[in-house]
C-alpha cells in the first residue's frame, strides 16, 4: 500500500485531486466582488501552485528522468489561465482562454475524460465572465466555442495517433491480448475446423504474421522519419540449404512488393552480420551495394544496415535505402538503431508467447514424456526393480523415439562422447523397429556430428546422395545410401550426457528449425531423466560404500557374493578371505582413533590396489576386511592371502616421524571344499581366522587349519 500511495505521489495525482476543489473555492468567493481580497489571494495561491509543479518538473528533468510526469504542470497552467480569464476584462473578451483549454483538452485527453473536463471549465469560464451579453449569451458564446476548439483538437488528436508509435504499440498491445485466446477457445461459426484441429504448424504460423505484421508497421513509421524510399526487415531464410537472406519490404513506391529478398553474400547485410555493427555508405559508391539492379531504381544514393539482436545473438538486419540527392542525416543510424530494438524485443515476444503456446498443445505427449522421465527412478507398477544401466536405456529409448515421431525422421541416433567429440559411439539408435545402442567407438574426425559436439552449434543439411556434404555429415560406419536430409543438434550438460541427437530422412528439405526446436525441448527432458538416473547412482553407490576406506560395505559386499556364488553354483573354485588387524586397539588406545582410521584407510588401499580382475574387496566391520577371490582354489586362495600378508608388513605406518608396526592376520574358506552358500564359507573362514590369532598372528591359515 505505501508503495501504490508513493506511485501515486509521484505521478502528482494530489497536484490533480487538488484543482477541481480549488476552483470550486474561487468561484465561491467571487461573491460578485471580482477585486476582493479573497480572490486576490485565492488567485495568488493558484499561480504558487503552478510555480511549484514547474519547479518539480525541472528538477525531474535536472535529476535523470527523460519524460517527467507533466500532467501537473498541465493542469495547473490551465488552472492559471482561467484565472486571468476571470480575472481581467480584456483577456475574457477575447476568449482565448476557452478556445485554447478545450482544444488541448481534446488533443491531450481520450473522448470519455475529456468531454466531462471540457464541459465544466467552459461551465466555469462562462459563470466567471462579465456577462456583458446577459447570462446566456455568456454561456451560449463560451460553449459554441469550447465546442468547436474540443472539436478540432480531437480530430487533430486521431490523425497523429494513427502515424504515432504509442498507437502502434496499442495495437500491438490488443494483438497479444487477443493472442492469449488459445486456439481451442477460440468462438468457432459453423462448418469451421474442430478444436482438435490445431497445430504446432498453425500456431506458428499466426504468431510469424503477428510478427509480420508488427515489423511492417514498424518499417512503415521508420520510413517517413529516415527519409528512405525503401526500409526492409531481413532474416536468414529458414528453407534448409538456402544461402538468401528474406524479409518484409516497406517502400513509398506505389505497387511496390511486401517482400523482399537478398543472397547471404550481399555486403551491407553481411557485414551487419558477421561483424555486428552498422553498415552506412552515402554518394556514388552506395551504387555499388544496390540490392536491385534494373529500370529506375538502380538510382541509389544510400545504403544503411543495422543488425537486430535478440539475446545477444544477430536475429536479423534492418536495411534501408535512400534514392533521392544528398546523404543520410546524423541522426539516422541512431533511429534505425533504436527501431531495431524494439523489433528484436517483439521478435523475443513473439517467441516467448509461440513457446508457452507450443507446451500447451504438446500436452498429449510432452507432458506424458515428462511423467515418464520422473518416474525413471523406480519401477512401474508390476515390474521388478531395474539397475541403473537400464534405466538409462530408458531415458534414451523415450527421448529418441519421441524425436522421431516428433520430427518426422526415418532414422535417429543418440551420439555419445566422452573425450569432447573425438570419439563417439551410438547410445541408442531407432528406424520405428525396437531400437538399441553400440558401445563401439567411432572416429568422428573431420564429420560434422563431430564438429556440432565439439562446438555446440546445430546444423541442418538438405542434399543429394553422394554429395561430398552428405557422406561428411556421419562417420562411414553409421552411413546408409538413401538418407538425403540431416537434423544435427548438440547436447551437452555439465556432469550429465555429451554428445548429439541426429535426425536422418530419405527425402531432400525434410527439416527446418521448427524441428530444430522439437528436438531442442525433448533434449532437455532427456537431460532431467539423466540428472535424476546420475543422482541415483551417486546415492547407489553412496549406500554401497563403507565412508572411511571407500571400499564396498558389508551389505552389498555380502549380496554381491551371494549373487556370485548362485551363478558358480558349485561347479568352478573360489574363496572367502576373512582379515583383521592385528592389535587394533592398542594402536587405538596408543597412538589415538585418528591414526587408527588412517591405518585403516591405508590397509584398504593396500587391498584393493593388490586384488585382481574379478575379485573384490570390501570392509565387513570394525577393524576386519573380507575378500572375494574368483577361481582360486586353496593353494592359489593361500598364495594370495601371503603376498596380501607381506604387503601389509611392508607397508610403512609413519606417526609423528616414528614408524608403527602394522600385520594382520587371515582365513580362508574354500568353496565347493568348504561349503556353497555365503553363511558356511563365511563361518568358516571366520573360524580359520581365529585360528591364525591363536596361533601368535601376522599368518594365514585355510579351514580346516
Amino acid at each position: 500500500m505505501r508503495d501504490r500511495l508513493r506511485e501515486l505521489k509521484r505521478r502528482g495525482l494530489p497536484w490533480l485531486l487538488a484543482a477541481p476543489p480549488y476552483l470550486l473555492a474561487l468561484y465561491l468567493l467571487r461573491a460578485g466582488d471580482r477585486d476582493g481580497w479573497p480572490f486576490l489571494l485565492a488567485s495568488a495561491a493558484g499561480v504558487l501552485a503552478f510555480a511549484c509543479a514547474l519547479a518539480d518538473f525541472v528538477s525531474a528533468r535536472r535529476g535523470g528522468v527523460r519524460v517527467p510526469p507533466a500532467d501537473p504542470l498541465l493542469i495547473w497552467g490551465g488552472v492559471v489561465a482561467m484565472e486571468l480569464h476571470a480575472a481581467f476584462l480584456p483577456i475574457a473578451g477575447t476568449r482565448i482562454v476557452p478556445a485554447a483549454l478545450c482544444y488541448v483538452l481534446g488533443y491531450r485527453l481520450p473522448p470519455l475524460a475529456s468531454i466531462p473536463f471540457a464541459g465544466g471549465a467552459a461551465a466555469w469560464l462562462a459563470g466567471m465572465t462579465p456577462r456583458t451579453g446577459g447570462r446566456i449569451g455568456e454561456f451560449a458564446s463560451i460553449g459554441a466555442l469550447a465546442v468547436l476548439a474540443f472539436a478540432a483538437g480531437f480530430i487533430v488528436r486521431r490523425s497523429d495517433l494513427r502515424r504515432a508509435p504509442d498507437m502502434i504499440r496499442a495495437r500491438e498491445t490488443i494483438a497479444r491480448s487477443r493472442s492469449l485466446v488459445l486456439p481451442w477457445e477460440e468462438p468457432r461459426s459453423g462448418g469451421g475446423p474442430s478444436p482438435a484441429a490445431a497445430t504446432e504448424e498453425t500456431v506458428l504460423l499466426r504468431r510469424e504474421r503477428e510478427l509480420a505484421d508488427g515489423i511492417q508497421r514498424a518499417l512503415e513509421g521508420l520510413l517517413p522519419m529516415t527519409g528512405a524510399e525503401h526500409v526492409a526487415y531481413l532474416s536468414q531464410s529458414p528453407t534448409p540449404g538456402s544461402s538468401r537472406y528474406d524479409g518484409i519490404l516497406a517502400s513509398r513506391r506505389p505497387g511496390a512488393p511486401r517482400e523482399f529478398s537478398v543472397p547471404d553474400t550481399y555486403v551491407p547485410v553481411r557485414e551487419a552480420v558477421v561483424f555486428r555493427r552498422p553498415f552506412i555508405e552515402t554518394g556514388p559508391e552506395a551504387l555499388r551495394y544496390a540490392p536491385w539492379t534494373m529500370g529506375a531504381e538502380g538510382r541509389v544514393t544510400g545504403i544503411a544496415a543495422v543488425p537486430v539482436f535478440r539475446e545477444d545473438a544477430v536475429e536479423g538486419v534492418l536495411l534501408a535505402v535512400r534514392e533521392e540527392e544528398g546523404g543520410w542525416a546524423d541522426s539516422v543510424p541512431a533511429l534505425i538503431e533504436f527501431v531495431a530494438r524494439f523489433i528484436g524485443r517483439d521478435i523475443e515476444r513473439i517467441r516467448a508467447a509461440h513457446h508457452g503456446e507450443r507446451y500447451l498443445l504438446r500436452e498429449d505427449w510432452y507432458h506424458r514424456m515428462v511423467r515418464k522421465m520422473a518416474q525413471v527412478g523406480g519401477a512401474e507398477d508390476g515390474e521388478p526393480e531395474e539397475s541403473l544401466p537400464l534405466r538409462r536405456q530408458r531415458v534414451y529409448a523415450e527421448a529418441v523415439g519421441q524425436v522421431r515421431r516428433q520430427a518426422g525422421a526415418s532414422r535417429v541416433l543418440l551420439i555419445g562422447t566422452d573425450d569432447a567429440g573425438k570419439t563417439g559411439w551410438i547410445a541408442w539408435e531407432e528406424t520405428g523397429s525396437p531400437g538399441g545402442g553400440s558401445e563401439q567407438p567411432e572416429t568422428l574426425g573431420e564429420s560434422y556430428v563431430g564438429w556440432v559436439i565439439r562446438t555446440g552449434s546445430q546444423r541442418i543439411f538438405s542434399d543429394t546422395i553422394g554429395t561430398s556434404r552428405s557422406q561428411g555429415v556421419l562417420p562411414s560406419a553409421w552411413r546408409k545410401g538413401e538418407e538425403r536430409s540431416f537434423l544435427l543438434f548438440p547436447v551437452a550438460g555439465v556432469g550429465e550426457f555429451r554428445g548429439a541427437v541426429v535426425c536422418t530422412h530419405g527425402e531432400a528439405k525434410r527439416f527446418d528449425r521448427h524441428h530444430a526446436e522439437i528436438v531442442r525441448d525433448i533434449t532437455e527432458v532427456m537431460q532431467l531423466g539423466l540428472s535424476h538416473v546420475e543422482r541415483l547412482e551417486a546415492l547407489t553407490k553412496r549406500a554401497a560404500t563403507d565412508g572411511l576406506t571407500g571400499l564396498t560395505n558389508r551389505k552389498t559386499f555380502l549380496d554381491a557374493l551371494g549373487g556370485e556364488l548362485a551363478r558358480l553354483d558349485g561347479r568352478h573354485p573360489c574363496a572367502v578371505v576373512m582379515m583383521d588387524i592385528d592389535h587394533f586397539k592398542r594402536i587405538n588406545d596408543t597412538h589415538g582413533h585418528p591414526f587408527g582410521d588412517e591405518v585403516l584407510r591405508r590397509v584398504a588401499s593396500v587391498l584393493g590396489k593388490a586384488v585382481r580382475k574379478g575379485d573384490a574387496v570390501g570392509r565387513y566391520g570394525g577393524e576386519e576386511f573380507i575378500l572375494y577371490l574368483h577361481l582360486a582354489d586353496p593353494d592359489k586362495a593361500r598364495e594370495g592371502a601371503e603376498r596380501f600378508r607381506r604387503m601389509i608388513r611392508q607397508t610403512k605406518f609413519l606417526h609423528e616421524g616414528r614408524e608403527v608396526a602394522v600385520t594382520a592376520s587371515f582365513g580362508i574358506s574354500c568353496a565347493p571344499q568348504h561349503g556353497t552358500a555365503s553363511g558356511d564359507l563365511l563361518k568358516r573362514a571366520d573360524e580359520a581366522l581365529y585360528l591364525s590369532k591363536q596361533r601368535g598372528r601376522d599368518r594365514v591359515t585355510v579351514y580346516p587349519g
